[in-house]
């Protein structure tokens, strides 16, 4: 498992879905399922949004914090969310 100091400074779409899946975040999501989510209202990068995309060559790259934050705050999202907690 990738430990956090480990982590790369940015993600894609393609680099990022494989991550979530590895931290748990999520039980499955593709780079296609995250680039849905990116028309939500609340998906934190865009040029009108708090945090910009960068570039490397043809991707779109995002801040690893932020990402996961995205993921680890609020209701699960994408792919089929985390599951259910056993008691």
């Amino acid at each position: 498992m990738t430990s956090s100091n480990s982590l790369p400074p940015v993600v894609t779409f393609t680099t990022g879905a494989p991550l979530l899946i590895e931290l748990g975040l999520v039980d499955t999501i593709t780079a296609d399922g995250l680039r849905y989510l990116s028309r939500r209202r609340d998906w934190p990068f865009g040029p009108d949004k708090k945090h910009r995309y960068g570039q490397l060559g043809n991707a779109r790259t995002m801040d690893t914090e932020v990402f996961l934050d995205y993921f680890r705050t609020g209701p699960p999202r994408g792919g089929r969310g985390r599951p259910p907690r056993q008691s």
